[in-house]
């Protein structure tokens, strides 16, 4: 890695996380560093690998961080962690799942569900719409609620 593709980090930078378990899966880091990047942005995302059993205890840390922004959420964290926190939106409410968590300055946690709408949206700009039409959806995870609800 380059200085050019490798955020700068300071005592000031925002810390994001993508939070998982395992993490060699995740791409997050990676588009949301460039994102950050291109804004110019005093952010940095990195891979949070939180074994199921100890996923507890990085929260509660993470909680504790001042310069601790938020996290994408992926497998096999999205139902728990929508049980931790402390707001949910209306995705997350209705599917029981989050994909993203936004960390308030008091440490309160918000979590939504983004996936299903980010599904739809990816179909619509294929050409596809899904409105009103019958799917199958194999699996009964965090994204595949989110998808049936979108």
């Amino acid at each position: 890695m380059t200085a050019a593709t490798f955020p700068s980090v300071s005592g000031t930078t925002r810390v994001f996380g993508c939070i998982a378990s395992p993490v060699d899966h995740v791409r997050a880091p990676t588009v949301f560093n460039a994102l950050f990047a291109e804004r110019g942005l005093d952010h940095v995302m990195v891979p949070i690998n939180a074994p199921a059993d100890d996923l507890q205890a990085v929260i509660e840390g993470l909680r504790r961080m001042p310069n601790f922004g938020g996290m994408a959420v992926t497998i096999p964290h999205k139902v728990t962690l929508a049980g931790l926190c402390d707001t949910l939106g209306a995705a997350a409410r209705l599917t029981g799942a989050v994909n993203a968590i936004r960390f308030d300055d008091d440490g309160s946690m918000h979590g939504d569900n983004f996936d299903g709408a980010g599904f739809v949206a990816g179909m619509q700009q294929q050409g596809h719409d899904p409105a009103g039409m019958t799917a199958l959806i194999v699996g009964a995870g965090g994204a595949a609620r989110a998808i049936a609800l979108a």
